[in-house]
């Protein structure tokens, strides 16, 4: 994981509502797969999901979600305008991009755009959990 801070307080987060969580990815194996693997876990709950970058974009004007689960391409379109776009429209989502992207200048380039973490989609879906439990406040 790259980008989120290191080290998750468990104690911190068993007493709090669990963090609301969108995923956002438009293979529907990998999406629910996402979504069984994040609402497993006790502390998060996958409040829905997205296959394009119109339905992530309706859901992040709620402020109904506390992390984005982004892929950085979504129907075959960059996710980085999507990016800029939620932060310019002043959501205060923690977006977490889950890529198979791996190059360092494409991590920099998604880092610089608003993600808060940059997760590689290896299969090690800890990081992921952990890059989701580690949003800025």
């Amino acid at each position: 994981m790259i980008g989120a801070s290191s080290g998750c307080e468990n104690a911190a987060f068993m007493d709090a509502q669990p963090l609301r969580v969108l995923v956002a990815e438009d293979n529907d194996d990998l999406r629910d797969l996402l979504v069984t693997i994040i609402s497993a876990e006790p502390d998060l709950h996958c409040v829905g999901a997205a296959r394009d970058v119109d339905g992530v974009l309706a859901r992040t004007r709620d402020g109904e979600l506390d992390v984005l689960v982004l892929d950085l391409e979504l129907q075959g379109r960059s996710s980085i305008e999507l990016l800029k776009t939620v932060r310019r429209n002043g959501s205060k989502v923690s977006i977490v991009v889950f890529s198979g992207h791996s190059h360092p200048e494409m991590i920099r380039h998604t880092l610089a755009a608003g993600a808060d973490a940059y997760v590689p989609k290896s299969g090690d879906y800890e990081l992921l959990h952990e890059a989701i439990r580690n949003r800025k406040s």
